[in-house]
């Protein structure tokens, strides 16, 4: 079975300067695919760049973009039609995402009207569908609020339903958990993970939190300086990392076993990106090899990777 999408050899530009580089990525129905990485690695400018919602100033390309086994233009208007329909993205900040001045209710509606076109006959049994979904037992309680009458886990999941309006293919959730408790933390992710099951939904989910990966991603993403550091199944990657950088992650963590272990350094900006391995400067297996750029082999980006263990 075709994956839902692919997209392979994607780069991100500003003018002449790559931002992101050669990411390839295949989204499976039922599975959920994490992109980690420090803060400027790429991962939200890269599904920016798949929605076709770049900031202005930067572009985009890909080898080759496919749905469900159709191949698509890049830039095209059939690309462009992808976005509400087939992808959707559900952004960080509810609070920002949500119009503070209009009711839950009034803003599924929008969406179920222009976007999915159901006829405003089967809007409120939809309506009270979705919301029930992500976990509301009154849904129609709920509908009639405003999004400042919410808790911030009651916005992120209405938000949650907004984006699962029009009954995306894709679902991309960026950094859904960052503002909230460790139990709200747990409840959106299990509805990230519980609508990929059930639904037949792909997921892509976004984050720097290593054990919200763990915990609901079966494929993951190593992003570095807008390049592939690793990929491959989470229980391979997140239990027996084979890049130095993933390695360097998983032990930075807090863990209550004993004090992280920072990562030496930081990730570079754009203008001092070394050449070569992006990630020569801050590793501690780095020798001449690494002053050119390592290929993705085997899951991994390195000239020095760590040893496979069983």
């Amino acid at each position: 079975m075709p994956a839902l999408l692919e997209v392979e050899a994607l780069v991100v530009s500003s003018g002449p300067v790559a931002l992101v580089e050669g990411l390839s990525l295949a989204l499976h129905r039922g599975r959920v695919h994490a992109l980690v990485g420090e803060s400027g690695s790429g991962k939200t400018l890269s599904m920016l760049a798949l929605l076709g919602l770049l900031p202005k100033g930067l572009s985009s390309s890909a080898a080759r973009l496919c749905v469900e086994g159709e191949r698509l233009a890049w830039g095209s208007s059939a690309h462009e039609a992808l976005r509400g329909r087939t992808v959707a993205m559900m952004l960080q900040d509810a609070s920002s995402a949500l119009d503070p001045v209009m009711r839950v209710g009034r803003q599924l509606d929008e969406v179920l009207a222009a976007v999915a076109k159901v006829p405003p006959s089967e809007r409120a049994t939809r309506r009270a569908a979705l919301l029930a979904d992500v976990g509301f037992h009154e849904p129609a309680q709920v509908a009639q609020r405003y999004p400042h009458e919410l808790s911030g886990g009651m916005r992120q999941r209405v938000l949650l339903a907004t984006c699962l309006a029009a009954g995306p293919k894709v679902l991309v959730a960026d950094e859904p958990t960052t503002a909230l408790d460790a139990v709200l933390h747990g409840q959106v992710l299990a509805l990230l993970r519980d609508g990929a099951v059930r639904s037949g939904l792909s997921v892509v989910l976004i984050t720097h939190d290593l054990e919200a990966a763990r915990a609901v991603a079966d494929d993951v993403t190593v992003l570095y300086a807008g390049r592939v550091a690793e990929q491959g199944p989470t229980a391979r990657c997140l239990e027996r990392p084979r890049h130095p950088y993933t390695a360097g992650l998983l032990a930075a963590r807090p863990t209550g076993r004993g004090l992280p272990v920072p990562i030496p350094g930081a990730i570079p900006p754009v203008s001092e990106r070394p050449e070569g391995c992006r990630f020569r400067p801050r590793c501690t297996r780095a020798s001449a090899v690494c002053e050119q750029a390592p290929r993705l082999e085997g899951g991994v980006a390195c000239f020095h990777p760590l040893a496979e263990r069983p």
